[in-house]
């Protein structure tokens, strides 16, 4: 007999419980799991607490194999709205702690929130981006994406004194080319619209936000009518143009920000700090 034992896969109704105060976690018989994120209940407030669960909970979701398809969703009207002042304030403190802090707090968490999603979770995924928000980086990158008609996509990083690199123009100037993405940056920080987003290539359907979850589950159950491993192969494929692009260049952009927020006088001495938005 052998040796050791396998270790144990998660168990969906314990993790279900372990990330509840960050995401609200469904699955059907089928295996498709939605991932709901909420801040007690109502539209998700960005934490450092949130900052650190999603990586983890992306990872465990794709340590599951009784999942099947994800779809990544938000509460209420917004997809992901304003920093939780407190919340970022006692990680961040002054300048020195700031610094101290930074290796786990924003380099580690930071790094995982989308690298996670890229190579964690290898299945098909589904955003349904259900209102105005920022990070809508982690529904871009999903296979599918679509959106509420009254979403807006934003990068507010310059705005406050910080570089924009955490993902969100990455992800932008992908999907939408580097002279929209950096007219988004330098000069439209009020963000483009739903219908905007669609010309520009960002989504693929924009529906009405009471018919959002309804037709990202239409499209979860057309993928599941594939064989499984038929799927789950094409879902690496679709993968892999982002993993490559973030391989080559998510480590500049994110330690250019990183550099940035310890130095930057802007951010550390303006109205923002303390309320981060990211």
């Amino acid at each position: 007999m052998p040796q050791t034992s396998f270790v144990p896969t998660p168990v969906f109704e314990e993790y279900r419980e372990l990330f509840k105060e960050h995401a609200i976690l469904a699955r059907d018989d089928k295996g498709v799991i939605e991932v709901r994120f909420h801040t007690l209940g109502e539209d998700a407030a960005w934490s450092m607490e949130l900052h650190r669960s999603l990586g983890q909970l992306f990872s465990t979701i794709g340590a599951d194999p009784k999942n099947e398809v994800m779809i990544l969703t938000g509460t209420g009207e917004n997809w992901l709205k304003g920093g939780d002042a407190e919340s970022f304030a006692a990680v961040e403190g002054d300048l020195e702690t700031f610094r101290q802090k930074n290796y786990d707090y924003w380099y580690l968490d930071g790094r995982r929130l989308l690298e996670s999603i890229l190579w964690n979770v290898d299945i098909p995924t589904i955003s349904a981006i259900n209102g105005p928000g920022i990070h809508t980086e982690f529904g871009l990158v999903c296979d599918l994406t679509i959106a509420s008609d009254t979403a807006v996509f934003m990068d507010p990083h310059i705005a406050i004194g910080l570089v924009p690199g955490d993902g969100q123009y990455l992800v932008f100037q992908e999907l939408m080319g580097s002279k929209r993405a950096n007219h988004l940056m330098y000069i439209n920080a009020a963000g483009i619209d739903a219908q905007q987003a669609l010309e520009f290539g960002l989504v693929n359907e924009v529906v009405p936000r009471d018919q959002l979850l309804a037709r990202a589950h239409e499209m979860a159950d057309q993928i599941m009518s594939v064989d499984r491993i038929t799927r789950r192969l094409t879902a690496s494929l679709m993968r892999r143009p982002w993993r490559r692009r973030f391989t080559q260049d998510f480590q500049t952009h994110f330690s250019s920000e990183l550099y940035a927020a310890n130095v930057s006088r802007q951010y550390f001495e303006g109205p923002a700090h303390g309320e981060s938005n990211f």
